[in-house]
């Protein structure tokens, strides 16, 4: 018996093969080649008809969207509202510095009880915003804690290093988070309690302030500009 293939068998094998190739080839002609492409991810036939996903906010959503003037109080340097008290061009988040977005009132709930400007013989360097309970007080962009300390006029205060020559100071606080001066902070992180801290009786309220400029080497924060913070322009918190 011949133990070895004869040529027509082998002949016949390879007629075999090709028929089986020919018939894989038939089968993956009529699919898309993203989908025979481990690497091509989803198949674009498939992602055409994927909704686009929404981008990211790059800004925390806790801050108020919309802020209210304290009713039954005399707000000094009230700024433009509607009949319900609403202010009218109030922008959640501005653009203090070209790379510093920050929140315009940093706290969990509040109402405007006086904006910045001259009130009775004195400047009012920054923004009051009152509530009647202790709310979180936030802070109102990234950066990092330079000061945390107790003053007679500011009580319990926070100011937090923005860069690019951005501060920003929280006074009056019921207390502080429990951060340390040099801790990293990013919008939105709580650092205290809303109070009304101080050497004399005052109402619970947030004394909020942004400042530009150099650190003092003796003034501190107070070597620093104050700026009203519903004059700076509306920050894009997207992308």
């Amino acid at each position: 018996m011949n133990r070895f293939p004869t040529f027509r068998a082998l002949a016949g094998a390879v007629t075999i093969l090709a028929g089986v190739s020919a018939t894989s080839e038939a089968v993956t002609s009529g699919i898309p080649a993203q989908i025979t492409d481990e690497t091509a991810g989803v198949p674009d036939f498939l992602a055409e008809k994927l909704p686009d996903a929404p981008p990211e906010p790059t800004f925390p959503d806790v801050f108020p969207v919309s802020l209210k003037i304290c009713p039954v109080m005399h707000v000094f340097n009230r700024p433009k509202t509607d009949e319900d008290l609403v202010m009218v061009n109030y922008a959640p988040v501005v653009s203090a510095g070209e790379n510093v977005k920050l929140a315009t009132a940093p706290v969990a709930e509040g109402c405007l009880s006086s904006g910045f400007g001259m009130r009775r013989t004195r400047l009012h360097e920054g923004v009051d915003y009152f509530n009647q309970t202790a709310v979180d007080i936030y802070a109102a962009g990234n950066g990092v804690i330079k000061e945390m300390t107790y003053r007679n006029d500011f009580g319990n205060m926070i100011v937090i290093d923005h860069g690019d020559g951005v501060f920003t100071r929280y006074a009056h606080l019921e207390r502080f988070s429990g951060l340390k001066e040099g801790a990293a902070v990013e919008a939105g992180d709580v650092i205290g309690l809303m109070g009304n801290t101080s050497s004399r009786k005052i109402a619970r309220h947030l004394h909020f302030e942004v400042l530009t400029g150099e650190w003092g080497d003796e003034a501190g924060s107070f070597a620093l500009t104050p700026l009203d913070v519903f004059d700076l322009p509306a920050a894009d918190t997207e992308g």
